[in-house]
């Protein structure tokens, strides 16, 4: 008898229940209470602070811009090509809920030169308009080191590591493992460098206790790009890589000893968002580490040297440019002084 009278009151409950406030939400459709993002595109020297959603870049090597917006199972995708700046882009109908938006910048070999990546949440029949910032993606190097001659000669070598000087203004190293692979040592990770010139050393099988090692100089890392370099252990370092400049490497740069007076001279760089120049010296070491910054409008520099600051009897000098945003410009060609021509 009791469950009869529930059986009767079963229908009524249902119906109070739905009309009251604690019925469940309604689910979310495609074209239903949509939401909307507006993406708004513009170059990094003329973007101000506003609301919309901007990628703010140095644009004149991205040939395209891909944006891909997914939420769960869903994905939405457009494509800015040719890429000419000061773009608007608007997503309709999307599912509410939180989006991962994803930025690529593409060149002309089809490389990621540009990436950015954030979340923003869509309610449901709003418009959202947000800010992201892409930046240059690494770059990528891959090392391989001959060992023939050395194996020729007896010494049994099975690992080895790649050092980078990252930050000029120190003397850290950040190291990477080489493996052998046949006759070569080569990194079997990836190695990715923002992109700018560094300081690289090869050591066997590391720093300490090295039966072979080598301090070779430079090599330029472009945004997006592999750079290759190769060494025979018994040779000098051969770095195969494309020379490129965020923003541009000065130009003519020149570097003369008069007496105990070294002149350092180079043309201005024509950057709208330039901010100084940096100054490389070869330390007490003989690697080249920051020395001294001067402001966009100096185009050169004077100091005097005697011979303790001289390694090996040599001095060397490099230079490049620095923007607002914290991007240093590939090195110039490093300028050697010798001190048994001078002082």
């Amino acid at each position: 008898m009791v469950l009869k009278r529930w059986a009767l009151l079963l229908p009524f409950l249902v119906t109070g229940l739905l009309m009251s406030g604690g019925c469940l939400p309604k689910p979310y459709f495609p074209g239903k209470d949509p939401g909307r993002l507006h993406l708004r595109i513009s170059k990094a020297e003329q973007a101000q602070t506003r609301p919309e959603f901007s990628l703010l870049a140095k644009d004149s090597e991205i040939e395209k811009l891909e944006v891909i917006l997914t939420n769960k199972q869903l994905s939405e995708k457009k494509v800015i090509q040719p890429y000419q700046g000061d773009h608007v882009v608007t997503f309709d109908s999307l599912y509410p809920g939180t989006w991962k938006i994803q930025v690529n910048g593409y060149d002309r070999e089809n490389d990621i030169i540009f990436y950015g990546e954030d979340t923003r949440s869509i309610p449901p029949g709003k418009t959202v308009e947000a800010v992201l910032m892409i930046k240059p993606t690494p770059g990528r190097v891959m090392v391989t080191v001959d060992l023939s001659l050395l194996q020729k000669k007896g010494y049994t070598v099975t690992s080895g590591k790649f050092y980078v000087h990252e930050d000029p203004s120190n003397n850290r190293r950040t190291p990477f493992d080489l493996h052998l692979e046949g006759s070569y040592l080569k990194n079997s990770k990836e190695i990715k460098l923002a992109e700018g010139t560094y300081e690289t050393e090869i050591y066997i099988p590391q720093i300490t206790g090295a039966i072979y090692g080598c301090r070779y100089g430079t090599i330029d890392v472009r945004s997006g790009k592999v750079t290759s370099v190769f060494l025979e252990s018994d040779a000098g370092l051969i770095i195969n890589a494309v020379i490129d400049s965020n923003p541009a490497t000065p130009e003519n740069f020149t570097v003369n000893l008069v007496a105990d007076q070294v002149y350092l001279s180079w043309d201005p760089v024509a950057e709208d968002d330039l901010l100084a120049y940096n100054i490389y010296r070869s330390n007490q070491e003989g690697v080249l580490k920051l020395h001294h910054q001067v402001d966009k409008d100096t185009h050169s520099f004077t100091e005097t040297v005697s011979p303790g600051d001289f390694f090996d009897g040599r001095l060397i000098y490099a230079l490049s440019s620095l923007d607002q945003g914290g991007n240093s410009s590939i090195w110039t060609e490093p300028v050697t002084l010798y001190l048994e021509n001078s002082l």
